[in-house]
């Protein structure tokens, strides 16, 4: 069972199942306009000739001296005036729609000119389906009036331009100047080349790069002119503010403006994972400098930024530079091989300055052969070259490195910072020192720059606390809180308070975790209570030093419980248009105690909605409601073939206590439903009643009688909630020897399927 918080946060998750752009929010265009009966008028561009465009490929790839084409463009002109469909709704509110499609797309991406989005209106981009929405897109998102939408999966596109009634004369202008038919994609992923570089890459989260969880954040994947992939990487200056450069390769192309950046697009572990992983990304930027002799160009992000910075949810990194001409003893390069999620490669011996590309410059680039059996790839072209340090010293130019079978082969040539910095007679429009020194400090090199948690020794991140989902019946569970150490230094000691239901302890916590790895620490047996309950987790001291970043140090759960009560299961069917449904259930003081709405267009494929509740003794009310007013009805509508309904079920005797069936879906605005629990379990105090320990003190050495029936769990823990033994009793005995334990205090906990009694042993 979910809280209504959680609710939310599942079916947020849901409707953007691989990535986001934009600020986020729900299109409605299309379900008003199926309802009403409205036809969106469809464009369609035909398959392009893609025997001979993989013939290209096959000699561009090899060159690695452009983007890794994965598209091709169609140029148009679609405007809110020449084409698409628009209606009016009942408020006033306006909506525009158009559907593009191209025959057997495995993608189809959208580049927007000429926009102007007036505040107040909201442009979306998702598949038919509406499990993938891109948006909504305002003016924070246009430069120079041009947007690099990203692939949506599918052959079909939906374009939605809605405009408040208040804004019925202010309209702003929406224009489609390019469809891209995107051909080369591995289709069991649909929108993306995941598993589609070579088998000897390495995944960026692999041990072997551990130590490199910054570098990583720093590197972004681009799609350059619509059709093509690159790699980049944001890069720090010595002012650290966070000005959004990404520094990539010149040959990547020059018309920036309507680029995609996309951030975070890579495995958790060292494992490809089975569909695509999810990520962020924005769009827009302009050009700061560029070089052909040493391939660079350093461009600024423009479009999506928060107070002109990146979000904090896209996690960024500014990675330090290293401008000088000494050779590195060894180089670390972070990439996206032929657009695949994000990669590690290795040189472990010294790179060398050479004169390779065909430059003019000597010098020019820095040459390395991979080890560790890495390589890179088309898609590559300008991911940045990290020396020792983990400090940028160069970008991706080209070579022949590749992957032969499991192994790789071959060397790659990187454009030397050393050779862009500046270079002589260069303006700032041919150097880097301009943008990347503004300061004027000389410096010869930079450390990196997290702007949301820059780098410290001693930081523990409290990230999650877990253990009470489906334990609501239960008069106890043993909590867990996940710790992220996001310091340099190793964690060997904590210490830790939590506190539960307003009463505090506190933990000495020993261990070992290291810098960028997650440790899931056991804590004491929480005994809850009937109605909302509440755990706090905060870490005080880290290593016997004070934590140097405390915002994210503590982390607290607020959840409902019914210690012995009844369980029920709601099972409610939404119908074709979910996003209108939302229900709660009241108690008998009309406290709402469990509720869900804001589900997506298509909450899951049934867009069934199962939830598992707990009741004590007592009557309540279970509300279901529609925004429209036609309840859960769907089959009399086009393009919907099947109404709602829904259950709610007792489920130790499977009583129904309440049902809604297809029949009689179209409720209107809600239905209210009464039911009564009155067959709550077994009650603690006479659970307590039928379990007897003896001796009681005791030399370690005890027995345990449990006159009921069911399978039982008895746990022995210390009173800081380390567990001593755990044991499973089918029957209603048990001997217990520890005589090695210590003299104290010890907790025993004896618990069956629904509820739980703790007992307290003393150890002479």
């Amino acid at each position: 069972m979910k809280r209504l918080v959680l609710t939310f946060s599942f079916f947020a998750v849901c409707a953007l199942i691989f990535g986001q752009q934009g600020d986020g929010g729900t299109p409605t265009g299309l379900d008003y306009f199926t309802k009403t009966g409205t036809e969106v008028p469809r464009y369609n561009f035909a398959q392009p000739d893609v025997e001979k465009l993989r013939a290209e490929d096959e000699v561009n790839d090899a060159l690695k001296n452009g983007p890794w084409r994965f598209g091709f463009n169609y140029s148009t002109a679609l405007d809110i005036y020449n084409a698409g469909s628009w209606t009016t709704k009942p408020n006033g509110d306006q909506v525009w729609l158009m559907e593009v499609s191209s025959d057997r797309a495995k993608t189809i991406n959208l580049t927007f000119s000429n926009t102007v989005i007036p505040e107040g209106n909201e442009l979306y981009v998702y598949n038919p389906e509406q499990t993938f929405i891109l948006g909504k897109f305002t003016q924070n998102h246009i430069y120079k009036g041009e947007l690099g939408a990203e692939l949506v999966p599918g052959n079909t596109v939906i374009v939605e331009y809605f405009v408040p009634a208040k804004n019925t004369n202010n309209l702003g202008h929406v224009e489609v100047s390019r469809v891209t038919h995107g051909y080369r994609t591995a289709e069991e992923f649909q929108e993306k080349a995941l598993g589609s570089s070579g088998s000897c890459n390495m995944n960026v989260n692999c041990p072997d790069g551990a130590a490199y969880m910054n570098q990583r954040n720093s590197v972004v994947m681009l799609v350059s002119g619509s059709s093509g992939f690159c790699t980049g990487a944001l890069i720090n200056n010595t002012q650290f503010d966070g000005t959004p450069y990404v520094l990539t390769a010149n040959h990547c192309g020059s018309n920036v403006t309507n680029w995609i950046f996309r951030f975070n697009w890579q495995s958790d572990n060292c494992n490809n994972p089975p569909s695509s992983p999810p990520f962020e990304s924005l769009s827009g930027a302009v050009q700061r400098a560029s070089r052909q002799p040493s391939d660079f160009s350093l461009v600024e992000i423009t479009g999506g930024l928060t107070g002109g910075a990146i979000p904090q949810s896209h996690n960024p990194y500014f990675a330090g530079w290293n401008n000088g001409n000494a050779a590195p003893s060894s180089t670390i390069g972070i990439h996206h091989p032929s657009g695949d999620i994000k990669k590690i490669s290795f040189d472990d011996d010294p790179a060398v300055a050479v004169q390779a590309m065909g430059s003019s410059e000597a010098n020019s680039s820095w040459s390395v052969e991979w080890d560790r059996n890495t390589t890179t790839e088309g898609g590559s072209s300008g991911s940045p070259l990290f020396n020792q340090d983990g400090l940028i010293i160069g970008q991706l130019w080209g070579g022949n490195a590749g992957c032969v079978g499991t192994s790789s082969s071959g060397q790659d040539f990187y454009g030397r910072l050393y050779n862009s910095w500046e270079p002589s007679g260069s303006s700032n429009s041919g150097q880097l020192k301009y943008w990347l020194d503004p300061t004027n400090s000389g410096s010869v090199s930079i450390g990196g720059y997290d702007p949301y948690n820059s780098p410290t020794d001693y930081n523990a991140s409290v990230q999650t606390i877990s253990g009470q989902e489906g334990k609501e019946c239960l008069s106890s569970f043993t909590p867990s809180v996940d710790i992220l150490n996001k310091g340099v230094q190793t964690i060997t000691s904590m210490s830790i308070k939590y506190t539960y239901n307003g009463t505090s302890q506190n933990i000495n916590w020993t261990g070992n975790i290291a810098s960028y790895v997650t440790e899931t620490i056991t804590l004491p047996i929480f005994n809850q209570i009937g109605g909302n309950n509440a755990i706090e987790v905060e870490v005080l001291s880290v290593n016997g030093q004070t934590d140097q970043d405390i915002v994210d140090n503590i982390r607290s759960i607020n959840f409902y419980a019914a210690p012995q009560g009844v369980e029920v299961a709601l099972d409610f069917y939404l119908g074709c248009y979910a996003a209108e449904v939302s229900w709660e259930i009241r108690n008998d003081n009309n406290d709402v105690i469990y509720s869900g709405s804001g589900y997506g267009p298509n909450s899951n494929s049934s867009n069934l909605v199962s939830e598992t509740m707990c009741f004590t003794n007592g009557c309540y009310e279970l509300i279901l409601m529609d925004a429209y007013g036609d309840g859960v009805e769907g089959a009399a509508y086009n393009s919907c073939d099947y109404s709602g309904s829904m259950t709610l079920t007792q489920t130790m005797n499977n009583q129904v206590l309440a049902e809604l069936l297809e029949a009689d879906a179209n409720f209107g605005s809600s239905i209210t439903y009464n039911f009564c629990i009155t067959t709550a379990s077994l009650s603690v105090n006479e659970l307590e009643n039928k379990i007897n320990v003896y001796p009681n003190p005791s030399k370690g050495i005890f027995n345990i009688t449990m006159d009921f029936e069911g399978d039982k769990t008895v746990t022995l823990t210390s009173l800081t909630g380390q567990v001593i033994g755990a044991y499973q009793v089918k029957g209603n005995q048990l001997k217990i020897d520890e005589s090695d334990l210590a003299s104290g205090l010890y907790m025993l906990t004896i618990s069956n399927e629904k509820n739980s009694v703790t007992r307290k042993i003393i150890v002479e």
